[in-house]
């Protein structure tokens, strides 16, 4: 199906509705709205560069009735590899994965759960940013109740500079002091994050290619 062929059966659907859990600032929201969704967002602390309608509260309360897709991203901190550099760090975050998983099967309907690789997903998929033409890799994995295809993954052929240290001929890594800020945006497609939430953030490219797939199979 061509990108035209697409939108045009959108636009003659009724609107789908998606609800994004632990929205962050709205990095895969973005994503989820340009493969076709209205999108509402949850998080238990404010988000005031949300780009679409957000709710403060616990994601693990919000009421899902009413919603077509639902969009998890459960905090990382307990699996990410900066924890892990500290002994006794990962521990003293919540692991918040199970709770969500329980939550999204007795809700039901088609749900994505979006996490760090090494995070305790059951049978995900995983995309990069190479796969995208992106200027960095940002590799996450996704879970979820239907079945994800992903485009072949390239081979990692350039390098990548530690994060705030970027070096001409690299690829910058977006995450921490991410530097210089301008060009982490451009790589992430995220341009209205501070550094710090576009650090915590995925590429739109990603949730989109991914809630395309969702539509095709809720359509």
């Amino acid at each position: 199906m061509t990108t035209e062929q697409f939108q045009s059966d959108l636009a003659a659907a009724a609107p789908l509705r998606a609800a994004d859990l632990f929205c962050g600032a709205g990095g895969a929201a973005m994503g989820l709205s340009r493969a076709g969704f209205e999108v509402e967002g949850w998080d238990i602390k404010p988000q005031k560069n949300y780009p679409f309608t957000f709710r403060l509260g616990d994601a693990l309360e919000a009421d899902l009735s009413g919603f077509d897709f639902v969009w998890a991203s459960p905090p990382c901190q307990n699996s990410s590899r900066m924890s892990a550099c500290r002994p006794g760090l990962a521990a003293k975050y919540a692991q918040l994965i199970p709770a969500t998983r329980a939550k999204l099967k007795a809700w039901g309907g088609p749900w994505i759960i979006e996490n760090v690789v090494g995070a305790p997903l059951e049978n995900p998929a995983m995309l990069c940013g190479a796969m995208f033409g992106l200027e960095t890799y940002r590799h996450r994995i996704f879970e979820s109740n239907v079945p994800l295809t992903a485009p072949p993954h390239p081979k990692h052929t350039t390098p990548t500079s530690k994060a705030g240290h970027w070096k001409p001929g690299t690829l910058i890594s977006v995450s921490g002091n991410c530097a210089p800020i301008a060009m982490a945006r451009e790589a992430m497609g995220i341009d209205w994050t501070n550094r710090d939430e576009l650090g915590e953030a995925i590429p739109p490219a990603f949730s989109e290619f991914l809630a395309r797939q969702i539509i095709s199979q809720i359509r």
